[in-house]
């Protein structure tokens, strides 16, 4: 859009020029309006936990984050607001009204570096750094306002608010120059003679980076109502009139055009009070934004319903599937080879453990745990020593239910309902040996935090359990465990979700890695629990001490959300897993000793990761689940997200190697070894989906087939060259889970919810499908 410039501009100059001759100097009312003596005569105001603050300005830069800015418009510094995070900002100045009118004049600039404004309905400029719940918490905005004193300086309220000058809303230009605004305070003056009052600056953001700049303030009283007179006849005199501005419409360059009246001179409704002329004032341009916000979908891939209806199908004519079992299970989890054609299936909400053997579903089970199934609760995995059958041994990770009966309600399940136990395998049933573990199942966060009221989530949780295990090439059992929602030391929050005291993360202590804490990592454990000795924070824990040391002797790697996937690469040894995404940005890992994933930080790539913020705050549900840290919370530039880890003596922050920018629900994990399926397929690695086909529409109940690079380092992604950023950009949608990008990547559909993939004694791989009910095989043609 292009602004026609005032008519008269010079001759209105001129006149004006001739005016200074005529009238006194007037009264300032503002001290140190240029900045030159930094912010003398001036109140700075930052909301308490929010970052940045009113800083000076010279130059082209901002202070703080050095984004492009223009140069102060007047002498060398003005007043500009910068941040690496979320914050809000005041900058003030009181006065007293005198029995005249005033002028006041300012420059502003408005560097706004998210997609949009937005303003939230409150009482307050000030956003609730603790508590979120909804689209209306976020809050990207300026404005400027002539204030009552003595009450809350970030009120907005309208009985603190005497008058509002400049309001940012949807549709303003992100990003505009230094502007003037000049306003006559003459009808306000009138009504608060006497009074001290109070001029304002404010901006808030909590989406992405800010800059407000403030320049060449002054507020300055008119002069006597009988050289006004002359003042205003001088300006009619020259003929001041309204402007136009030539608006294009969205159709291109050769669209028509129309001519409007210029709606930026505010012509005053109070002659009484005000001379009959006009000032003018920044005028908003609208340009096409929108806030984009839907119900978020929680990741639950462990739900019963909503069975893929076609059949699977794999996209290699040489594969072929065939059905091993589908009747008699209820959603089966994983699946575990005793033998050739003689294998274990795990049911989840049952808790009970299936054997097939030549293909029969055997009438009894070999065990029946009482689990508590709610969301993702239940009997969720279970290996075999790598000794057996000699050593029979088996370890099976389960959510123990509290009333020793098989149950869904949520909070039916001890606060460390999360176990792993050791039982011995006799040929017919598994006997109970010991407990090797108790991790947290019970998320009570719906329970204020005392100190912390308002914190709370809406209802308790059953989530983000993790509970995939895998016996490592070294003997070590290794164990994912889901944040639970946590926010403490292994979500990289050092203090945890609050900015005062009781610095804790919810009613059972934190943030450290107690029992009730130990979340969101890795674990490598000795078969009888015990830490081994070469764990990267071993010693690290034992100079620490006590429980939380003693966890820490177990973290593998930590910084992680939730995954249902995990293999180790046969040819190199080594941890992949699979990591399931908030919205954006689920990732596929090579895990090493001592990594920090950067979970709750940030998902996906560090060069990513504005975008990632950008996500997570303006779509779907806003939330990270715990609302006690929403992703307002999140930094602004990955360098400062990376300084806010929480790092471990001997930790090392690790990008993904691979992320969908969407959520996509990466799954269960394998590695095939030998040419059973194919010489192309020996060293491949496979990966299923969590949500069905049916659930989510279009590309679920998917199988993933990479291949790795030559050194074993990498997944091999040159077959595609969007993928050379390693990010597959899946569109938006609503519901996520949308396939773009993953073309050359998928092998298989119609799935459904695969929560297990594993390679059989004889070369095959079983894929489990928990919706579908059935366990599948893929082999090659013809054999």
């Amino acid at each position: 859009m292009k602004q026609m410039p005032y008519p008269r501009t010079a001759a209105i100059a001129a006149g004006l020029l001739c005016l200074t001759t005529v009238l006194p100097a007037p009264a300032s009312l503002i001290a140190n309006g240029g900045f030159e003596a930094g912010f003398a005569a001036w109140t700075r105001v930052d909301q308490l936990g929010s970052e940045g603050t009113f800083a000076v300005q010279s130059g082209t830069l901002s202070p703080l984050g050095l984004e492009t800015t223009p140069a102060p418009p007047g002498g060398n510094q003005a007043a500009m607001t910068d941040a690496e995070g979320p914050g809000s900002h005041l900058l003030y100045q009181d006065f007293v009204v005198g029995a005249l009118g005033a002028v006041l004049r300012f420059d502003l600039f408005i560097g706004n570096r998210a997609t949009q404004f937005a303003t939230p309905p409150s009482g307050s400029l000030a956003f609730d750094l603790t508590s979120q719940t909804g689209a209306a918490t976020l809050n990207q905005q300026a404005r400027v306002d002539i204030m009552t004193v003595g009450g809350d300086p970030f009120s907005i309220a309208a009985g603190d608010v005497v008058l509002n000058l400049v309001q940012s809303a949807v549709g303003d230009p992100l990003v505009s120059g230094y502007t003037p605004y000049v306003f006559d305070l003459s009808a306000l003056f009138a009504a608060h003679a006497g009074q001290t009052l109070r001029l304002r600056f404010a901006e808030t953001d909590n989406i992405q980076g800010f800059q407000l700049g403030v320049d060449n303030v002054s507020l300055d009283e008119l002069p006597a109502p009988g050289t006004l007179s002359l003042f205003a006849a001088a300006v009619a005199a020259l003929g001041v009139r309204r402007r136009h501005r030539v608006v294009r419409s969205r159709g291109g360059p050769d669209s028509r055009r129309r001519k409007t009246p210029e709606p930026g001179l505010r012509q005053h409704a109070s002659p009484a009070t005000r001379p009959g002329w006009t000032w003018p004032r920044r005028i908003p341009r609208r340009v096409a934004a929108s806030l984009l916000i839907a119900a978020g979908l929680s990741l639950g891939p462990l739900s019963p319903v909503q069975a893929d209806t076609d059949p699977p199908t794999l996209l290699d004519p040489n594969l072929v599937v065939t059905t091993v079992v589908n009747i008699g299970l209820s959603q089966p989890i994983g699946i575990v080879f005793l033998d050739a054609d003689d294998f274990l299936v795990l049911e989840k909400a049952t808790g009970r453990i299936k054997r097939v053997i030549g293909g029969a579903l055997q009438a009894a089970p070999v065990l029946d745990l009482p689990v508590n199934a709610a969301s993702e609760r239940g009997l969720l995995s279970l290996v075999l020593s790598p000794g057996f059958p000699d050593d029979p041994s088996v370890y099976i990770r389960w959510t123990e239910s509290s009333t020793s009966a098989d149950s869904t309600v949520t909070t039916e399940v001890p606060l460390l309902g999360n176990r792993v136990d050791r039982f011995l395998w006799d040929g017919t049933s598994l006997v109970f040996a010991n407990n090797l573990i108790r991790l947290r199942a019970l998320q009570t966060d719906n329970i204020a935090v005392p100190g912390h009221t308002g914190t709370n989530n809406v209802a308790p949780a059953g989530n983000h359990n993790g509970g995939v295990m895998k016996f490592g090439p070294d003997g070590k059992l290794y164990l994912f465990m889901g944040d639970q929602g946590r926010r403490g030391w292994m979500q990289n929050l050092v203090n945890g979700p609050f900015f005062t005291a009781p610095q804790v993360d919810d009613t059972f202590g934190g943030p450290e890695p107690d029992n009730n804490h130990l979340s969101g990592v890795i674990l490598r454990l000795n078969t009888d629990g015990t830490a081994p000795s070469d764990n990267p924070f071993f010693a690290l824990g034992a100079s620490i001490g006590g429980e939380v040391g003693a966890n820490l002797q177990k973290v593998f790697s930590y910084g992680h959300r939730n995954g249902f996937g995990m293999a180790f690469d046969p040819a190199s040894g080594a941890l992949w897993e699979t990591e399931n995404a908030d919205d954006a940005y689920s990732e596929i890992n090579r895990v090493v000793p001592g990594m920090n994933g950067g979970w709750i930080q940030l998902a996906g790539p560090s060069s990513r990761f504005a975008d990632w913020k950008l996500i997570e705050t303006t779509q779907f549900s806003n939330a990270l689940q715990q609302v006690r840290y929403p992703p307002t919370r999140a930094a602004y530039r990955f360098n400062l997200a990376q300084a806010r880890m929480f790092m471990l003596s001997g930790a090392t922050y690790v990008d993904p190697d691979f992320s969908w920018r969407y959520e996509t629900g990466p799954s269960g994990a394998a590695f095939v070894v030998g040419d059973t399926l194919g010489v192309d397929y020996n060293g491949t690695f496979w990966i299923g989906s969590a949500r069905s086909f049916a659930q989510v529409g279009a590309n679920g109940g998917s199988l993933y087939r990479f291949r790795l690079t030559a050194d074993r380092l990498h997944l091999d992604l040159s077959a595609d060259p969007r993928l050379a950023d390693r990010v597959a950009d899946n569109l938006f949608r609503t519901q996520k889970f949308e396939g773009t990008e993953s073309e050359t990547l998928k092998i298989g559909s119609n799935f459904g919810t695969t929560t297990d993939i594993e390679q059989g004694p004889d070369g095959n791989l079983y894929v489990v499908s928990l919706t579908d009910n059935a366990i599948y095989r893929i082999s090659r043609a013809g054999n």
